[in-house]
């Protein structure tokens, strides 16, 4: 016991002290099995990509050494080296601030991760244990998973038992994990580790009898994961944020727990913006980024996420901001959101016609309009406008009308698309650009489709193709 803890204290001693005097970074990396002259490269995580650091050519020997005068700030980065072997070529690694930053790191090619050795920081040599010993287990689980495909043909009766074995395998590696963890607190390591683990839900107490327990467990799990995603998140600490989870969950959570829903979808934003607010950095990353994720969104109702964000923690918080252009760009985006809203009356807009002559949306007598803004030459109006044509063609006996409008300036384009499909609805563009189409009608991303009433009053904005025929049933 006392080994046990002279080790531990050692290296919480190293990890804590080993390298205050030294300056700058110095990393020798040694590859066996590269190809002399093949470029490896030092990368800084930056979100879910990689940010170029360094790139040097490796020697005859497999030898390269990255240097810098400054240190590397705290973070996760990585080794990348070119090659076709069958073992991936990006070797992680960690710095926490205060700890050495001249270090060895070796890796051999053909044999993988069991062969990986970093020297001289102890952070990183437990990563390296790590890997060391995740790979033994996983090579001794994919030979099991090999024995589940034989005995499914020869004996089935044991694909439960080696199905067992995978799972405590499983707890083993997390075990592990858990282990280095205690063993660094306060490091990137450790912070990484924590980030990566699933919360992990309590049994629910819910009868075996009842008839619908399946249905039951498994909403309770949904609103589990719903309040609990992020609960191994450290959002008070800007290091998540120079490691590749926080994008790749912040997207996995919207997709995949939570429901398509654009009022559900607004109330947990707050939530998860309200959470990061512990550090400024970070909460102007997951504003900025929520943000960039809902406005690129091909469902136009979810866009209202966007705009939320916008206003609210952006617009509304502008003085904290120090990006003022970002700010000034989101105001735009507020405004322009604000064009045309349900309830008013529609923007008049006066267009040319494939013949010469004009047309203004206040011209136009039926019951509905529908106002299509759309390119021949966007896949998504590609799939959509054929879908609109039916619509159309089953609405247009009971007075819809369509107002077609193509957004850009290539007549040679715009013309046979419409003349060989013989889309007889009213078609419209504004070569000059007199118009302001992308101006008025905040045309952010196409196509774009409006409903508006006899007097030209705004129903439905921004809506989906089915959206629009739910509305069109209902009348």
């Amino acid at each position: 016991m006392k080994i046990i803890v002279c080790i531990t204290t050692f290296l919480l001693l190293s990890f804590t002290y080993g390298c205050a005097q030294e300056s700058g970074y110095n990393i020798e990396v040694h590859i066996a099995g590269a190809e002399a002259g093949k470029t490896v490269i030092l990368n800084q995580y930056v979100a879910s990509a990689s940010r170029i650091l360094d790139s040097l050519s490796i020697d005859s020997n497999g030898d390269v050494r990255f240097t810098g005068e400054n240190r590397l700030a705290p973070g996760m980065y990585n080794i990348t080296v070119p090659t076709t072997l069958r073992y991936g070529t990006t070797i992680d690694f960690f710095i926490s601030d205060g700890t050495p930053q001249h270090f060895s790191l070796s890796f051999d090619l053909q044999k993988g991760f069991s062969t990986l050795e970093i020297k001289d920081s102890p952070e990183n040599e437990l990563f390296a244990e790590c890997m060391r010993y995740i790979d033994s287990l996983q090579q001794r689980g994919q030979a099991l998973q090999e024995q589940i495909q034989l005995s499914a043909q020869r004996n089935p009766d044991s694909i439960a038992i080696i199905r067992g074995q995978l799972q405590q395998f499983a707890e083993v590696i997390k075990a592990k994990w858990m282990e280095t963890q205690l063993l660094v607190p306060g490091s990137t390591l450790a912070l990484f580790i924590k980030s990566v683990q699933e919360p992990e839900a309590p049994q629910p107490d819910i009868p075996w009898l009842l008839p619908n327990r399946d249905s039951l467990m498994q909403a309770y799990y949904i609103n589990y994961y719903k309040e609990h995603f992020f609960d191994n998140i450290d959002f008070s600490d800007a290091r998540i944020l120079n490691m590749p989870i926080l994008v790749n969950l912040l997207n996995l959570y919207t997709t995949r727990v939570l429901p398509r829903n654009k009022e559900v979808l607004i109330e947990r934003s707050d939530f998860l913006i309200n959470k990061a607010k512990a550090n400024r950095e970070v909460y102007e990353f997951i504003v900025r980024n929520r943000y960039d994720f809902f406005r690129s969104t091909t469902q136009p109702d979810l866009e209202k996420v966007a705009v939320h964000i916008a206003e609210k923690y952006i617009v509304e918080d502008s003085e904290q901001w120090t990006d003022i252009a970002y700010v000034s760009r989101m105001e735009y985006v507020v405004e322009q959101a604000r064009l045309n809203p349900v309830g008013s009356k529609a923007t008049n807009l006066t267009l040319q016609s494939p013949t010469g002559n004009y047309i203004s949306i206040n011209d136009i007598q039926a019951p509905y309009i529908v106002l299509y803004f759309y390119n021949p030459g966007c896949d998504l109006c590609a799939m959509l406008t054929p879908e609109l044509w039916e619509i159309y063609q089953e609405y247009s006996r009971e007075g819809l009308q369509v107002l077609a409008i193509y957004v850009d300036q290539n007549r040679d384009e715009w013309l046979p698309y419409i003349t060989e499909r013989n889309y007889s609805w009213i078609n419209g563009w504004d070569p000059d650009r007199n118009e302001k189409l992308y101006e008025k009608y905040d045309l952010h991303a196409i196509p774009t489709i409006y409903l508006l009433d006899s007097n030209k009053t705004v129903i439905l904005k921004d809506v989906t193709i089915e959206q629009l025929s739910e509305k069109l049933i209902q009348k």
